[in-house]
């Protein structure tokens, strides 16, 4: 199938096309997020979730494997343009792929400790996000700084994520954890580096 492209859209393969050429084979990441970028294809059918895996270049993906990052940047994109219509523009397609990421991690064992751990406390959770960072990826930095009791910034560098990924696999947390009144938003600071505020309950980020 030939996807329609219109000048958003270009821009977002222009976007996809320079992070391509920043990874190395070293780059790489757990099967999980793959699989979470399948799930959310899932609702419009096999054929979609066959393009996604055509794009990745895998007839399937396990979860704690590591697959290279430049196949999930192709599968994420094109899972977005996909479900760009159904999801109300690319934007919000993204965010639902990264948060389609998360269910994936939090059934497995790793993230059912993880659960366990931090006794669904939103600020223990969140604080431990560059740990799990760091498990989950082969590059890039995570960090946490925390603007109140109850908000603060996911900060990441060199990292080949979207913000809307990062973006949707918070509210996915939050929602794991039951947390209400979240707020999530971001923006790009570098070709590689993201921003993502966040905030839960009475907080203003």
């Amino acid at each position: 199938m030939i996807l329609n492209l219109d000048t958003k859209d270009l821009e977002a393969r222009q976007e996809l096309e320079r992070r391509l050429a920043l990874a190395t084979p070293s780059d790489t990441m757990r099967g999980f997020f793959f699989n979470g970028a399948l799930a959310a294809v899932r609702e419009l059918g096999d054929e979609a979730v066959k393009r996604c895996l055509e794009a990745g270049g895998e007839p399937s993906f396990t979860g704690f494997f590591r697959y290279p990052v430049t196949a999930y940047l192709r599968v994420i994109y094109t899972a977005a343009w996909q479900l760009q219509e159904a999801r109300g523009g690319f934007e919000a397609a993204m965010r639902h792929v990264g948060y389609m990421a998360a269910p994936p991690y939090l059934s497995s064992a790793v993230g059912r400790a993880l659960l366990m751990a931090n006794q669904k406390n939103p600020r223990l959770l969140i604080s431990s996000l560059p740990t799990a960072y760091r498990a989950a990826v082969s590059y890039g930095q995570c960090e946490i700084v925390w603007t109140g009791p109850q908000s603060g910034l996911l900060l990441t560098k060199h990292d080949f994520m979207p913000h809307l990924i990062h973006q949707g696999a918070l509210l996915a947390l939050f929602d794991a954890m039951g947390t209400p009144n979240v707020r999530v938003g971001g923006h790009q600071e570098g070709v590689l580096d993201n921003a993502v505020s966040f905030s839960w309950g009475e907080a203003r980020s």
